[in-house]
């Protein structure tokens, strides 16, 4: 299959045990799952839980995608408990210690699979104002951006709705890119995830377009229940027009789990992308000046 847009299928992003084809392949051997991808015809694959790996697994995987020629998509920066705890929102010293432990070791981790993009999140501390956390998470990025431009890789923040992590700093769109145009360096880019944005702002559309020029990864999953493209209320051929008239060559993740697990449901995914890049149209014409 030529794909119009650069998907890439998970290897696990709530657990390492549930990679986005499980019944396909038939086992969570991350390497099995690359060869999936790129038999299917994927530019990549996201591995969102990397650093719960071992070295050993991580070059596996590294390996694998240089020898079928994929990206690979956008790690966690830390485990969930740290990623979800309030460390970008404070100056306090443990915070800042814990930071930079956590993204050096994202880093190292990000170099064996080849990734350049490294997913950050915050959790907020209730007991400080909220615009005061922001002014403080700028501050912060500001200071791992240059981390990130020594090691070329890029910061990708995202917002995360209060139904799946009530407790983070960054819910809302408009606030993940308020800090990004704050931060104001090309290491510190949003990932725009089609749930998260849907139930808290909704207007997917209207908010990929304000949003744009600061976009570096697309995730898509439908809701309610995170879950396939073609099974919840979001309709997904206008995002994903939207995407190929902007000509983003970005990655698109599907970073969703199937309403009914099996093989049948993944079979069924597959045959609807399928449909949907055939009814997608080729970009505008370029204006010229």
């Amino acid at each position: 299959m030529s794909w119009r847009l650069r998907y890439a299928s998970h290897l696990g992003f709530r657990s390492l045990e549930a990679p986005l084809f499980l019944a396909s392949v038939g086992s969570s051997d991350p390497v099995a799952h690359v060869q999936f991808a790129h038999e299917l015809g994927f530019a990549g694959v996201q591995d969102a839980l990397a650093r719960q790996r071992t070295s050993a697994d991580s070059e596996r995987i590294g390996r694998a995608l240089v020898e079928c020629a994929m990206e690979p998509g956008c790690v966690l920066y830390a485990p969930i408990d740290l990623a979800t705890a309030p460390l970008w929102g404070t100056n306090a010293a443990e915070a800042r210690d814990a930071r930079r432990r956590e993204l050096d070791g994202a880093i190292l981790c990000a170099k064996r699979i080849g990734a350049r993009r490294i997913a950050v999140l915050s959790g907020a501390d209730p007991k400080i104002p909220k615009a005061l956390q922001l002014a403080s998470m700028v501050d912060n990025l500001r200071e791992a951006a240059e981390i990130a431009e020594r090691n070329d890789v890029v910061l990708c923040l995202e917002s995360v709705n209060s139904q799946t992590l009530p407790s983070m700093l960054l819910q809302h769109i408009a606030d993940a890119y308020l800090v990004v145009r704050a931060v104001d360096s090309p290491r510190v880019r949003l990932i725009f995830d089609t749930a998260h944005v849907q139930i808290m702002d909704g207007d997917v559309l209207t908010n990929l377009d304000r949003v744009w020029d600061a976009v570096e990864i697309v995730q898509i999953a439908n809701v309610p229940g995170r879950v396939e493209p073609e099974a919840g209320e979001l309709a997904m051929r206008p995002v994903l027009q939207r995407l190929v008239d902007r000509r983003y060559s970005g990655l698109v993740e599907l970073e969703h789990v199937w309403s009914v697990p099996g093989r049948e449901s993944e079979r069924r995914g597959i045959a609807y992308l399928t449909e949907l890049e055939r009814q997608l149209h080729p970009p505008p014409p370029t204006e010229r000046l």
